[in-house]
């Protein structure tokens, strides 16, 4: 785009679109981010996984529990006050007041996770996250005192160049959408990029300024 959006434009721009391909092709486009999402989990040896449960608009990567769960712990994130907290994934889902499904509060998880997979509205020139707005992710990440592989998904590709969001927005690693990929450049690209994704057009590389990497 030629023009450049505040991120609560780019926002709603990008809400109104995903709303209108949902219909069609949040299914079957979850599958196609699958295949990748087990690709990074097999090479990065994750054992420790944050999913979500989706909205509408939004990948549904809980049906990857049959192939993850001999070799991986599944966590979700569950909403307390103004930040989340990890649960193991355990049936019955409930519906918490935003209408997103969660799942039992109990069993909380406090350990390492390796690997945490967050949806998206868009993706920065920063590789930061363009959610909601509501802020829970960036909460729950500031309060940690390590920093795992962080993997953003969508059903479209709203990467934008335009550095928009804030400086406490969550960055990530990775941004897996089913036509492009992108993998930010500093710690994982040197081996992950050269070795996996060099020569492949549905890869691209992210420069992000020097502050924010």
């Amino acid at each position: 785009m030629g023009v450049k959006f505040s991120k609560t434009e780019y926002r709603k721009i990008a809400k109104s679109s995903l709303n209108k391909i949902v219909k069609f092709r949040a299914k079957s486009f979850s599958y196609k981010i699958h295949k990748t999402l087990l690709y990074i989990f097999d090479k990065f040896k994750s054992k420790n996984v944050l999913l979500f449960l989706p909205l509408l608009y939004e990948p549904n990567l809980v049906i990857l529990r049959r192939r993850l769960i001999k070799s991986h712990n599944i966590f979700l994130p569950f909403m307390v006050d103004k930040s989340l907290k990890m649960v193991k994934l355990r049936l019955p889902f409930n519906e918490s007041k935003f209408g997103v499904k969660e799942a039992n509060d109990s069993n909380a998880f406090f350990g390492r996770i390796d690997v945490a997979v967050i949806p998206v509205i868009g993706v920065d020139g920063n590789m930061a996250r363009i959610g909601h707005g509501f802020g829970y992710y960036d909460r729950f990440f500031d309060t940690l005192a390590y920093k795992p592989v962080v993997i953003f998904v969508q059903i479209e590709d709203f990467y934008t160049k335009e550095k928009i969001c804030d400086s406490h927005d969550i960055k990530c690693d990775f941004y897996i959408t089913p036509r492009k990929n992108y993998i930010k450049k500093g710690n994982y690209d040197r081996d992950f990029y050269r070795a996996h994704c060099r020569g492949s057009r549905r890869w691209s590389r992210v420069f992000c300024s020097q502050k924010d990497k």
